[in-house]
């Protein structure tokens, strides 16, 4: 969902090449999609006091593992990425080994994989992916997402793991639903959700997420986290986009949302909204639309740790 104003210039074009619609068509095809392969929010960095290597550990990465397992997993770096190592630790981006000795940066993400044994639920792992600073700064991959890009560079891949193929020529496009409501005594509520699935699918969406720098939340458990860098920017006419600082406007719709005025007035008292999003069909669009407010479901989309979201800024309101 974030991409800077040449990024998305630049995915227009390679759209455009491939299906061969026009500029516009394919510059709103990549808004709606805002699917890419950026940088991580808010890297984290580590450097250990005896190297000159600093390692950087994507947003994600951290919300998932916590500090303590990412430092042990530089300390395995700094033991595992040195020259005369017999298990080197290899670049996830080019295949070829790491050495810490040389470079001034390393940096870190996960890549999450469904594994489903023989009479046992699916469950979710998570592997550690290595990258140079040349090959561009990691973040959290779905397996699909990982693969798709790994064989974009000429990498081998096992085509069992890539996606499915898209097939986007004369493909009517589906706008995004979304909900407002306003609990008692809370900041008001805005809910996001793709009218479109997401093509490597709801791993693939947790992925960009926790990429983005979004939090998993559970609203049955806990409060929205503030992210400062974050904001909402509206008037009294309406939302117009939703901003990270330093990346520029991680989402912006065809027109402006339209709140209800009584959501406008509670955003407004408390300078602040609570901004969820869940993947396709999280939600019935049938439910969206009718705009009852209802909370029971996005209840449910937390307790399987696909509603992502927090409290942000929003500004233009006074």
């Amino acid at each position: 969902m974030t991409d800077s104003n040449q990024a998305r210039k630049n995915a227009a074009r390679r759209r455009k090449q491939q299906t061969g619609q026009g500029y516009q068509a394919a510059q709103q095809d990549v808004q709606r999609e805002r699917m890419g392969f950026d940088d991580a929010a808010g890297p984290t960095e580590y450097r250990p006091q005896t190297a000159g290597t600093g390692y950087f550990c994507a947003w994600g990465a951290e919300e998932l593992l916590g500090t303590e397992q990412l430092s042990m997993l530089v300390e395995h770096a700094e033991k595992h990425g040195r020259p005369d190592a017999a298990d080197k630790i290899m670049c996830g981006l080019c295949d070829k080994p790491i050495d810490v000795t040389r470079e001034p940066e390393v940096h870190l993400g996960l890549a999450l994989r469904e594994v489903q044994h023989p009479g046992e639920p699916v469950t979710e792992m998570t592997f550690p992916v290595w990258t140079h600073e040349a090959c561009g700064h990691t973040r959290v991959w779905s397996w699909s997402q990982l693969t798709l890009e790994r064989r974009r560079r000429g990498l081998r891949v096992d085509t069992a793991d890539l996606p499915p193929k898209e097939h986007r020529r004369n493909r009517v496009p589906v706008e995004d639903y979304y909900m407002f409501t306003a609990p008692p005594n809370s900041a008001p509520l805005f809910y996001l959700q793709p009218g479109s699935k997401h093509r490597h699918g709801s791993l693939g969406f947790r992925a960009d997420r926790l990429s983005d720098g979004f939090p998993a939340l559970d609203l049955s458990r806990q409060q929205a986290r503030t992210l400062p860098e974050w904001s909402i920017a509206a008037d009294r006419t309406g939302l117009s986009y939703i901003e990270r600082q330093g990346t520029g406007r991680w989402y912006q719709p065809s027109r402006p949302w339209s709140p209800p005025a009584a959501w406008l007035a509670a955003a407004h008292y408390h300078q602040s909204v609570i901004f969820l999003t869940a993947p396709a069909g999280s939600v019935p669009p049938t439910q969206l639309e009718a705009g009852t407010g209802d909370l029971s479901a996005l209840f449910a989309v937390g307790r399987a740790d696909l509603l992502f979201g927090a409290r942000m800024t929003v500004v233009g309101l006074a």
